[in-house]
């Protein structure tokens, strides 16, 4: 039996297509790691629930059409999203964080996100031309030389610019008490590469240096030794056509190749948008 395949083509519609169709596009929960689950309720974006021990974390928040069924979820997964201490953003996209203010509403947690992505979440949270944001207010910035510790997680924080200027990738160890065994987990949040095409660039604030920067990311990242890569979208995980009938079984995605593949594969995209001496020569030499 050959390798599964955990990298698909967007399947549309999804519901980022179809806000207003959310039971159309909606999905259970389902656990990718041993305390880690995927609570976002719908077919296009992720959001993670870390049980640490100490109080529950949120990775991303996905978008306010779905954040009932995200909080539906948590409940129905045996936990109190009263206990949710922190909300961990990955970028500060609609898709990923419009949910942040309804679930800091509910459980007066803290909101991190990257200083660099505060100063666009600033700019554009009046802009309606893409989503309302939904405002929420940033307790802490990162520290990328520091891991969070919330309860027997220690998560760190990697800045990796790409899809934001401030996407950030998370990278924690998660231990099975029934087996013993403990899997290093990650999810990178700067692998959505059209934004990255020459002719999206001013649009979005990214910048020559930082799709280079990005080259140079994927040839450390893929590296690693990963043995769970986590999704921030479906599609990136070809979640829906990998998922286990038993949903609580997360075996089926300890994929160690996974990572590797994904950042690669990603990583060769980019560099069809630019000839080759866009990554060599000049190019290098003016991000110095």
């Amino acid at each position: 039996m050959g390798q599964k395949i955990f990298y698909a083509p967007v399947n549309h519609p999804h519901l980022g297509d179809e806000l207003n169709l959310l039971f159309k596009h909606a999905i259970d929960a389902y656990c990718v790691a041993p305390h880690v689950w995927n609570v976002g309720g719908n077919d296009d974006v992720c959001a993670y629930l870390m049980d640490t021990s100490g109080g529950l974390v949120l990775l991303d928040t996905g978008y306010r059409a779905s954040v009932y069924l995200m909080v539906d979820h948590i409940w129905r997964l045996g936990f109190d999203p009263a206990d949710i201490h922190k909300v961990l953003l990955s970028h500060w996209h609609w898709d990923h964080a419009n949910g942040a203010s309804y679930i800091q509403g509910l459980s007066d947690c803290e909101i991190w996100l990257s200083q660099q992505d505060e100063v666009l979440h600033q700019k554009w949270r009046d802009d309606t031309s893409e989503l309302p944001m939904v405002p929420y207010d940033v307790a802490n910035f990162y520290d990328f030389q520091k891991p969070i510790e919330v309860g027997s997680m220690s998560i760190h924080v990697r800045l990796t610019p790409g899809r934001t200027p401030g996407a950030v990738a998370f990278f924690f160890d998660d231990t099975d008490e029934s087996t013993g065994k403990t899997y290093c987990c990650a999810m990178h949040r700067g692998l959505e590469i059209p934004i990255m095409g020459p002719e999206n660039l001013q649009k979005w604030d990214i910048t020559e240096v930082i799709v280079r920067q990005f080259i140079r990311d994927c040839d450390e990242l893929e590296q690693l030794d990963i043995d769970i890569a986590f999704p921030s979208h479906l599609n990136m995980g070809n979640v829906l056509a990998n998922m286990p009938a038993n949903k609580s079984d997360y075996s089926t995605w300890v994929a160690p190749y996974t990572w590797k593949h994904i950042v690669e594969s990603r990583k060769r995209l980019v560099q069809t948008y630019y000839p080759k001496s866009f990554f060599e020569g000049k190019g290098k030499q003016a991000d110095r």
